[in-house]
């Protein structure tokens, strides 16, 4: 008949924890940034998939935060806007009054189509609203919306497509346009300076003397090389930040009123 030996005693040593090992701060090397709420009295033998763990924060940093789906990114979806920068446009027009029933506008830069989509509601019926991408922009169902895909610092072909919905010139240009980010904020703030010097040009030949250009500018060193022909241009200019831009974000607009020539 066999015997059944009697298990052998654990000593204290065997008998350690994951918990003990934790207390006595004796982590491996890759659980070293985990730290664990526990009181100094609580049990050894609590298992350590019991034990709390809390997860040590990220030092928030100066800069505001990065958030691709805010409030405006919601509403815009809701009121069937295609991107949340029109509520920028929207902000413009309320502080400035530039856009009335009747008028021609100019839209570069205009995809996805947001400005065209409010625009086309604030010249009404017997506004005409116009909009220059050189991606496509797809199509909206209003006869008083006419695009056109193309660039826009090529003007021959800008002015046949306006010539062939009877445009010659027109009340106000808006523009949205931006250049790919570098993340290099001076070189981002050049470009956008070189971009807007190029649709003054423009304006020069499609804007009819009294209107109202609007630019979106990013701000930096070199924006005196803009407000200088701006000014020599128009009669007035107001720069703003609307609400729907990012904290984080160099981007202002300049409402420039008053063509001279």
């Amino acid at each position: 008949m066999s015997t059944i030996k009697s298990p052998k005693k654990l000593t204290r040593t065997r008998r350690r924890t994951k918990l003990d090992k934790v207390l006595a701060g004796e982590l491996p090397q890759k659980q070293k940034n985990i730290r664990v709420a526990c009181d100094a009295g609580a049990s050894p033998q609590k298992k350590a998939k019991d034990i709390p763990v809390i997860i040590k924060k990220k030092q928030k940093t100066g800069k505001p935060q990065y958030i691709v789906r805010d409030d405006y990114f919601y509403e815009a979806k809701r009121l069937g806007y295609r991107a949340r920068s029109a509520f920028k446009l929207l902000d413009i027009q309320e502080k400035y009054n530039i856009i009335r029933t009747g008028m021609k506008v100019l839209d570069i830069a205009s995809a996805p189509g947001s400005w065209l989509q409010v625009l086309v509601k604030m010249v009404g019926p017997t506004g005409v609203v116009a909009g220059i991408d050189i991606q496509k922009i797809a199509g909206f169902g209003h006869q008083n919306i006419h695009v056109f895909q193309g660039d826009v610092f090529v003007t021959e072909p800008i002015i046949e497509f306006l010539k062939g919905h009877d445009i010659v010139q027109v009340d106000c240009i808006t523009s949205d346009i931006a250049a790919h980010t570098t993340g290099q904020t001076g070189v981002d703030q050049y470009r956008s300076v070189e971009l807007n010097l190029a649709i003054l040009d423009i304006a020069d030949i499609f804007l009819r003397k009294w209107g109202t250009l609007v630019l979106k500018v990013f701000v930096g060193e070199d924006i005196d090389d803009l407000i200088g022909p701006i000014k020599d241009r128009y009669a007035v200019l107001h720069k703003c930040k609307p609400k729907a831009c990012r904290e984080r974000s160099f981007e202002e607009y300049f409402v420039c009123q008053g063509k001279k020539d």
